[in-house]
């Protein structure tokens, strides 16, 4: 039975994602990627870090969608159907993600219950939705991170077998250089494989030191090259792109700054998008972010009022004041994001209780079995961990909502699935709360269709007034 279920929410969350995907317009993203591909292009090589605003980014992503770009002009295709394409080749990123995750889920002891809820949950996040529908290199990046995590799974279950540590080796180096976020799968491969070396004596030392040797040797050689060069070249091992363009010179902000401290989601009910007083708190942006559409980037089609909007994007890109005119979020909008933001707390408290017990674990192990599956588990920490230090660090550098998207948390994908898989499997006896939460993820699915829905249709209508 479950095998059906988690099939037929699968093809669910693909035929939502594709369907967003195809009306969604290839310009309607947070940033222009397409430049960087067109450099390429062009030139045959990979452009210099500063020749544009998001040429600063590790090349990986932008030199193999160039190499398929180039291949499609070969076949005649016009320069607006290769964009489409590519926009395209993001949603097969973030669709395969889904089945990696799926596959994370089956190499831990998880029932099946809790595996199905984990898999639904992140089936119908509509931020993962959303971001399959722009072109940038974050599916990219989701896949690659949630690759590493079940190779690093297999690599474990068969202890340390060497062909499966070089290909870890391989897509460990591939990750690295797809976006400087996805950085978080070094330690959180090593940590993994050193805690074998010392506390796992049923594997020989010396097949744990080659596994380590051939994970770690190539992602460390090549990135400490590219560093170098970087440095040689601009200044800095890891460039970014403020000499472009400083967001913190334009980008609007909070007086008060940014506060870590505080969590305030259901404010967004109210305003589900982005403003003044609502871009301060760090982990209400980031939550908000991930059951809503607050930078307005699909309800400014289903919510129409085109000169609202026109200065409502001025305004977020620093060029005009907030439009304190009433705005065009209409009462179905807003029915839908209140009721994803209230029920988003339940899988939060169990990711939550989910991150509890994975720790418990793999501190307090009792058996070798169990012991072996608690140096599986650090990986899930680890991720989440290093995800949010990252993401920390750039707000502190550029500390407007820009750096607080919920799409920088996204490569910790494999953390939620496993931390609420733990978090359900822990009430799976309490025969009075299961029903409650399983009702409540059932909604959140029913609401995120009907949100993902309400913007395909939009978007289809609008092209056909267009």
């Amino acid at each position: 039975m479950y095998r059906v279920l988690t099939l037929s929410v699968f093809v669910m969350a693909l035929l939502l994602r594709l369907f967003l995907c195809g009306e969604n317009f290839p310009r309607n993203a947070y940033d222009d990627h397409y430049e960087p591909i067109a450099l390429i292009l062009q030139t045959g090589n990979i452009p210099a870090k500063d020749a544009c605003f998001q040429c600063y980014q590790p090349p990986v992503y932008y030199y193999s969608s160039a190499l398929i770009a180039k291949a499609l002009t070969n076949l005649g295709m016009t320069s607006d159907a290769i964009k489409k394409s590519l926009q395209f080749l993001n949603c097969f990123y973030c669709i395969l993600t889904l089945l990696t995750l799926n596959l994370i889920l089956k190499r831990l002891h998880l029932s099946k219950t809790s595996r199905f809820i984990a898999f639904n949950f992140i089936c119908f996040l509509p931020r993962h939705i959303f971001m399959s529908a722009i072109h940038s290199n974050d599916g990219l990046s989701f896949l690659c991170v949630s690759l590493c995590t079940l190779l690093l799974l297999v690599t474990i279950d068969l202890e340390l077998s060497w062909p499966f540590a070089a290909l870890l080796g391989v897509v460990v180096t591939i990750t690295v250089f797809v976006k400087y976020t996805t950085f978080l799968v070094l330690p959180m491969v090593a940590l993994p494989l050193v805690s074998l070396l010392l506390f796992y004596r049923e594997i020989p030392r010396s097949k744990s030191v080659t596994a380590i040797f051939l994970v770690l040797i190539l992602p460390s050689f090549f990135l400490g090259n590219y560093m170098y060069n970087n440095f040689r070249d601009y200044g800095r091992a890891l460039p970014f792109n403020e000499t472009t363009f400083d967001c913190t010179e334009v980008h609007p902000r909070d007086p008060e700054g940014i506060n870590f401290a505080s969590f305030t989601p259901l404010q967004y009910i109210h305003e589900p998008i982005l403003m003044p007083g609502q871009m301060h708190s760090f982990w209400t942006l980031i939550y908000s972010g991930m059951w809503a559409d607050i930078e307005g980037k699909f309800t400014y089609v289903t919510d129409r009022n085109d000169t609202w909007w026109r200065q409502y994007f001025l305004w977020m890109n620093g060029k005009n004041y907030f439009p304190h005119t009433l705005n065009p979020i209409s009462n179905f909008t807003l029915l839908i994001t209140a009721g994803l933001l209230i029920l988003g707390l339940v899988p939060l408290g169990l990711i939550i209780v989910g991150l509890a017990i994975c720790l418990h674990k793999i501190i307090y192990y009792n058996s070798s079995k169990l012991k072996y599956e608690a140096i599986k588990l650090q990986a899930f920490p680890l991720i989440l961990a290093f995800n949010s230090l990252g993401i920390i660090l750039l707000v502190n550098k550029f500390p407007v909502y820009d750096s607080m998207k919920a799409s920088y948390f996204l490569n910790s994908l494999p953390s939620f699935c496993v931390f609420i898989a733990l978090g359900i499997q822990s009430i799976e006896k309490r025969l009075w709360i299961k029903p409650l939460v399983i009702t409540a993820f059932y909604a959140i699915m029913l609401l995120a269709w009907m949100d993902i829905y309400q913007i395909i249709r939009a978007f289809h209508l609008y092209r056909l007034a267009n």
